[in-house]
């Protein structure tokens, strides 16, 4: 990986983890959505509380009626000022308790939200330690390319002069050669492929991706998050709770959202009871009224010709949609969760294979080494057995970065990425 910049910050996982968390703006768009969802479920105790009503009247008029007392004799009643103040107090009584619905239906929106909230902090951190271990994985295979270019034009060097002395033939050195050319290669993907991954990890950081290098490699990496104890562990976890994951308990707030909320549009199709009291206090007429008390009860009805049906029949047909996407997201999941431990037995033979053809590769380089070195073999069918045993690097490399994926796919899979990090002790 090619770093021109003097001002680096090296970061481990743990690092980039808490770094996304303060400071994607994504997640901090997100928390003040659910700071809003907050507070409206907070309103909604109002829907339960008596309206409280003060109303204020003044009027001025310019010229007074008059009424004759006596024949010629007129005269004006009444005053020019005139107020009125009325303070009541009203409790609607709704016969299905429609307004409690509402109430729960607004407060299960807030809980989804935050569900939701929590389900995008597991998907953002997971693409976070995703790239994380890709870039990891990348720089270890980008070291032992260039450990491979370096050999392989060492041994063109040789084949030159070997070729010059007349001990082997041109087709032997044009061989090395193209080694040469694509190890090269090799090293040029390999750096395509470190910077377009490093592009969307520091985008996410909000670092400058010059700046920033991230330093733990994979063996540290399975040191640290230890993934085959933690996915055998999970193996033993009770199903149900398996399922109390951020994205479906959101679903299953949503569903209890939509049930409340056609609950409480069925309210409409209902009378309404009502009972209030009110405070009267009249100045400026013939009579002066002060704290008139009175009382009233009321019941209403209103009818829209269909539309308090039709929006009930509407918030059933989508609590029951939000339904059946809640037992296929269980159904998935719990699908994704048993595909996670067919993955992990597999990988877990393919990293002893890929092991054992590492120590297999290496015991036949040093007897290749040695055959060289006697002159039994020539550096072209050495250069075919470090081939292998670079080959065989890479395998073990990239068998033990799925190892690590697959676990981190678990823990997403359980809502659990967060967790994984805020438990982890500091290096």
């Amino acid at each position: 990986m090619l770093i021109t910049s003097i001002f680096l910050i090296s970061i481990t996982l743990k690092e980039a983890i808490e770094r996304v968390l303060e400071k994607n703006l994504s997640l901090e768009s997100l928390e003040y959505t659910v700071k809003a969802a907050e507070d409206l479920a907070k309103s909604s105790i109002s829907y339960l509380l008596p309206r409280a009503n003060i109303n204020f009247n003044y009027s001025r008029q310019f010229k007074l009626p008059e009424i004759e007392i006596l024949p010629g004799q007129k005269r004006e009643v009444g005053r020019k000022e005139q107020s009125q103040l009325v303070l009541s107090l009203v409790q609607a009584f709704p016969i299905d308790f429609s307004v409690w619905y509402a109430r729960q239906a607004v407060i299960s929106a807030y809980r989804s939200q935050k569900w939701s909230y929590e389900n995008t902090k597991n998907e953002v951190l997971f693409t976070t330690a995703n790239l994380y271990i890709s870039i990891s994985n990348l720089t270890n295979a980008r070291e032992l390319a260039q450990e491979n270019y370096d050999r392989v034009k060492k041994r063109y060097e040789t084949a030159q002069r070997l070729f010059e002395s007349g001990i082997i033939s041109r087709t032997d050195l044009l061989r090395i050669e193209t080694s040469v050319y694509e190890a090269e290669l090799q090293i040029r993907n390999l750096d395509l492929q470190i910077h377009n991954t490093l592009a969307i990890f520091s985008s996410l950081l909000l670092i400058n991706e010059e700046n920033i290098l991230p330093v733990q490699k994979i063996e540290d990496l399975i040191e640290t998050l230890k993934p085959e104890e933690a996915i055998e562990k999970s193996k033993t976890e009770i199903k149900s709770e398996a399922l109390k994951t951020p994205d479906i308990l959101s679903l299953e707030n949503t569903v209890e959202q939509l049930d409340n909320q056609a609950k409480f549009e069925r309210g409409k199709l209902f009378p309404q009871l009502s009972l209030g009291f009110s405070l009267l206090n009249t100045y400026g007429t013939f009579i002066e009224q002060r704290n008139i008390p009175s009382l009233s009860v009321g019941i209403s009805l209103n009818i829209d010709f269909g539309g308090s049906l039709f929006s009930y029949l509407s918030a059933e047909k989508r609590k029951i949609s939000a339904m059946y996407q809640l037992e296929d997201a269980k159904l998935r999941k719990q699908k994704d969760l048993e595909n996670i431990f067919k993955e992990y037995e597999i990988t877990k033979e393919k990293i002893k294979v890929a092991q054992k053809r590492l120590e297999f590769a290496q015991r036949s380089l040093e007897s290749a080494q040695e055959f060289f070195e006697r002159g039994r073999i020539t550096s072209v069918d050495l250069l075919d057995y470090e081939l292998q045993f670079e080959n065989a690097k890479i395998d073990v490399l990239n068998s033990k970065s799925e190892l690590l994926l697959l676990f981190l796919k678990l823990k997403k899979i359980q809502g659990k990425i967060y967790e994984v990090f805020s438990q982890q002790k500091d290096a």
